[in-house]
């Protein structure tokens, strides 16, 4: 649908939410955008939807991670927005489904919105647009995926001066052992739990679990399963709320991937799982460690598109600091049945129900709306073509077996840049706007990094 026609089929539910929201006593609205980065631009105004949409600066689709920290690289140049077009509006239009009462702060509410352009087409380079045309291109076969995002991350207490100076690695990280699995790392650890778990009950977004990681200041929460556009909402919210929840106790939250060094205690994944279903019916279960036809399929598809999207899972600098297969984190296109050293891990039992892909390769830093819209992609052009999965791996596959996946940003992204494959699933101006985008990142690290003298070079060379 264009602006207008979308506009005009969500005026009802507009006013009907306008209406329960007020006699809830709420009086202010966040309105949030998804960003390239996989985070929230947002705003707080007074309680309103407009049906004609709002103004949005589309400069939100290109800024850089940290919008400028450490070199100043707030935004890069795309046709979206750029010195050449005078960083003009575009519109921003709310989805009703995704309004949401902070139960927590009686008087707030929250709205996700979409991009448009002027013209009331829809804006392809939206994260969220990328994602409701991939899962559309699956229902369309018939099928509707489940997906569940965990997310692995880091907690520790704040020290304005410090995280003013960008000293980050001096913060004291949160809790006094690096105990995975323990009740009593922190003294406030269960209430903070509990608390965000019945916020985000709030919300409406189920967390199946949240534990201590291995690793000082390192922490998990599952989220429980839903369709591809509400997972995607689910994993951003849960995010925002959990960093919002840490501020109030004088903690913060980071989602970089590795903020030990290398071989250092554990990294933060994202580990994705995803199913299959024809109305209420699970369709890739076939028993213990066996696939049904559509299962092996769509399971063909993630392998064989997994170099090509591989930037959608490792988008930063960062994310190849965590790339170990020996530390889980997948280096090849390699899958199995309950093989955590492979990129998808296949989960059979104990029920079919249960049965799903665990994609391992993501990293806490990830855009799930990206991602996800990669596996659905990527699997529905399995399951179009009717594909054959590589055979299982037991363990760790042998150097050679299964194709590597690239160890650095730079080359992922030329994989990207090159893909017909992504040029069709994601459209090509988007592949052409978030190759860009990432290799902003890739110009930024190297303009960082030639501005200074390393530790390296002073200990090996002055003297």
């Amino acid at each position: 649908m264009n602006l207008a026609e979308q506009a005009a089929a969500n005026k009802a539910a507009y006013e009907a939410e306008y209406q329960r929201l007020r006699a809830a006593g709420v009086k202010f609205l966040q309105s949030h955008t998804a960003d390239m980065a996989g985070g929230f631009r947002s705003k707080i105004s007074p309680l309103k939807f407009s049906a004609s949409g709002d103004a949005l600066n589309g400069i939100l689709y290109c800024v850089s991670h940290g919008d400028g920290q450490p070199i100043g690289d707030t935004a890069f140049a795309a046709p979206l927005a750029s010195d050449s077009n005078g960083y003009p509006n575009i519109q921003a239009l709310a989805d009703p489904a995704s309004i949401r009462h902070h139960g927590w702060r009686p008087d707030m509410a929250s709205v996700i919105s979409t991009g448009y352009m002027l013209d009331g087409t829809p804006c392809v380079v939206d994260p969220r647009y990328v994602l409701e045309q991939a899962d559309a291109r699956l229902r369309g076969l018939g099928y509707t995926a489940k997906v569940a995002v965990e997310y692995e991350f880091g907690i520790f207490h704040v020290d304005e001066p410090l995280m003013q100076q960008g000293r980050y690695r001096e913060l004291k990280p949160w809790g006094h052992s690096l105990m995975n699995y323990n009740l009593v790392r922190d003294g406030d650890y269960q209430d903070l739990v509990t608390e965000f778990m019945s916020r985000m009950e709030m919300l409406g977004i189920g967390v199946a679990s949240f534990v201590t990681e291995y690793g000082y200041g390192m922490y998990e929460f599952a989220l429980t399963p839903k369709t591809a556009v509400e997972a995607a909402d689910d994993a951003v919210r849960a995010k925002v709320h959990l960093q919002e929840l840490c501020a109030e106790h004088g903690l913060v939250a980071t989602f970089m991937t590795r903020f030990q060094p290398p071989g250092r205690e554990s990294a933060c994944g994202a580990h994705h799982h995803v199913s299959l279903w024809q109305d209420d019916t699970p369709v890739m279960a076939a028993g213990t460690n066996a696939l049904s036809p559509v299962g092996e399929q769509f399971l063909a598809g993630l392998l064989n598109r997994l170099r090509e999207t591989h930037v959608f899972f490792r988008p930063t600098i960062n994310s190849y600091r965590r790339f170990d297969r020996y530390a889980w984190s997948p280096t090849d296109v390699s899958w199995g049945y309950e093989n955590r050293t492979a990129a998808v891990r296949a989960i059979t039992t104990p029920t079919p129900s249960a049965c799903r892909f665990e994609h391992r390769v993501a990293g806490a830093d990830v855009n799930p709306y990206l991602t996800i819209a990669a596996l659905l992609a990527a699997g529905a052009e399995g399951i179009e073509n009717g594909a054959t999965p590589p055979p299982a791996q037991a363990g760790v596959a042998a150097d050679g077996a299964v194709p590597a996946l690239q160890n650095n940003l730079a080359a992922s992204v030329d994989d990207f840049a090159a893909s017909e494959f992504c040029a069709r699933a994601f459209g090509e101006a988007f592949r052409d706007h978030y190759a860009e985008s990432r290799r902003n990142e890739v110009t930024a690290f190297e303009t960082w990094q030639s501005q200074r003298i390393t530790d390296f070079e002073w200990q090996r060379y002055f003297v």
